[in-house]
């Protein structure tokens, strides 16, 4: 069986990130390199494709994935950062309220860097998730039954 490589590197990730991966966050940011490129890879397959022969055939799906992966690990390790110096993980919240007196509470889920999300933008760039016509072959009568 062959072994799965990470569809992106540290150093693509740290190109979205605009800079250098937090040593604390190195083993994480590997760690979702592989997770995202495999949730991509499952996608691939239920349409009927292998993400790793595309890839060595096609250039552009080569880049736009590199490009899907890195973007996603460097939003997971952005909000992780944000948890770096804090006691209170509120990295999976875009907007929140927070009041004391009151005990108010208010968030905007945004979902956890724990799990591997990709827009819809970066799968149907991918080709994933669209309508597709399915291909097939007419034949004429005289073409089935040569005589």
């Amino acid at each position: 069986m062959t072994e799965l490589v990470p569809l992106a590197d540290i150093s693509d990730v740290e190109v979205y990130l605009k800079h250098a991966v937090p040593a604390a966050l190195v083993e994480f940011a590997e760690r979702k390199l592989g997770a995202s490129g495999n949730v991509l890879r499952l996608l691939f397959r239920k349409e009927g494709t292998n993400l790793d022969n595309e890839i060595v055939e096609d250039s552009l799906i080569a880049a736009l994935t590199k490009d899907a992966v890195a973007v996603n690990v460097a939003a997971d390790v952005k909000r992780e950062e944000s948890v770096l110096d804090s006691d209170v993980d509120l990295s999976a919240f875009s907007q929140f309220t927070q009041t004391a007196g009151g005990y108010s509470f208010t968030g905007e889920w945004q979902g956890s860097s724990e799990d591997v999300f990709f827009t819809q933008n970066q799968l149907s760039n991918l080709g994933l998730g669209q309508s597709t016509i399915s291909t097939f072959l007419l034949h004429t009568d005289d073409e089935k039954n040569p005589s």
